[in-house]
């Protein structure tokens, strides 16, 4: 049976060189009518670096989540739910265990909070927040 993107869904993806190109990416809309859908990304909190203060996920929010993190919202992903399938077929991105409906709703608060979400993510979401 072919995967299917719903919201609250976690991916492990690629994302640069190495086992350390790894992120953990959630969909935070449902598919819309192009059949795509709206990733965000999870990032680890590193001493002395800036990072967006908009999602703050603290350790064990979700069980891939070890070190304190927050969302790259800069970083965001509007894709295609057909290529997700493919990707998880072919074993390239690692379906996890989904999100709470809390960490969701603070996922979602955060597109529109932070001052780093591209344009193109915060009108995409916008249009499909209610999905």
């Amino acid at each position: 049976m072919a995967y299917v993107v719903a919201k609250r869904a976690t991916l492990l993806m690629p994302s640069g060189p190495g086992e350390e190109g790894l992120h953990l990416y959630c969909a935070v809309t449902n598919p819309c009518d192009q059949n795509q859908c709206l990733l965000v990304t999870f990032s680890s909190i590193k001493e002395g670096r800036f990072h967006d203060p908009a999602c703050v996920v603290d350790v064990g929010e979700h069980p891939f989540v070890t070190k304190p993190s927050f969302i790259e919202y800069r970083l965001s992903r509007i894709i295609s739910c057909e290529h997700v399938a493919k990707c998880v077929a072919g074993w390239v991105f690692t379906p996890k265990v989904d999100v709470s409906d809390d960490l969701l709703l603070r996922l979602q608060t955060g597109i529109e909070a932070s001052d780093f979400t591209p344009m193109l993510v915060y009108r995409y979401f916008d249009l499909n927040k209610h999905r």
